[in-house]
């Protein structure tokens, strides 16, 4: 079960043996851990930027900058009102544009195609995605954990920052490694004189990127009962 979960069942058992004072001190997100919660809260900064400007103009219409605008500022009003709703949308978004953007630039033949660059920003925007739901996950949780200055809070509070810092290592590591596998197909289609120019070739790289980052980003997600 999720982490916030756990805390309101906690909550409930603590209300029913009522509150005891403690002096425990409240445990602090370190540097490196707030760093990386902000960066990703603020990814559609340089992200939605980042896929917009490289997708053909005649594949939105020539709407790059007033898109950029309206999902940059729906990404970053989702992630601090706390609506994963409308985050994840944003980035459902994303994805649609940067397939749709790779797609119509086979077909349209806007330029030459690169298929490394857009397997490595579908893996950045899947990571981020999923990355971005355990921070959503942390804040909400944390926030309610904040007011409260029992021992019991103090314990849950410290194993909510080692939820997300072990799950953000986690995906890290699995983004890096799903990543590696779908661009190892590309010397592998060279080898067998495949162009990597060709649109069959790149729905292939992308249902492998696709399998490998849902499967494996998936497992383990959940935090661990103790």
């Amino acid at each position: 079960m999720h982490f916030d979960t756990m805390v309101r069942g906690r909550s409930v058992v603590q209300e029913t043996e009522g509150s005891e004072e403690d002096t425990t001190t409240k445990p602090n997100v370190a540097l490196p851990l707030r760093l990386g919660l902000e960066i990703t809260r603020l990814h559609y900064l340089f992200l939605v930027p980042l896929i917009l400007l490289i997708t053909p103009s005649r594949a939105i219409l020539g709407m790059n900058l007033p898109v950029i605008g309206v999902l940059t500022i729906s990404g970053l009003a989702g992630n601090f009102a706390g609506k994963r709703p409308i985050s994840l949308l944003t980035s459902i978004s994303l994805l649609f544009i940067l397939v749709w953007g790779k797609v119509a630039q086979d077909l349209l033949r806007t330029g030459p195609p690169d298929t490394a660059a857009f397997l490595i920003e579908f893996g950045m925007t899947i990571f981020l995605m999923e990355a971005n739901l355990v921070v959503l996950t942390f804040y909400k949780t944390n926030d309610d954990l904040k007011r409260k200055d029992d021992e019991l809070s103090m314990i849950l509070h410290q194993g909510l920052i080692n939820w997300v810092r072990n799950q953000l290592s986690l995906q890290g590591m699995i983004a890096i490694g799903s990543l590696g596998l779908s661009l190892v197909l590309l010397p592998i289609a060279g080898l067998t004189s495949i162009s990597t120019t060709e649109l069959p070739l790149t729905g292939g790289l992308l249902l492998v990127a696709i399998i490998a980052l849902l499967f494996l980003v998936t497992y383990r997600r959940e935090p661990e009962r103790r």
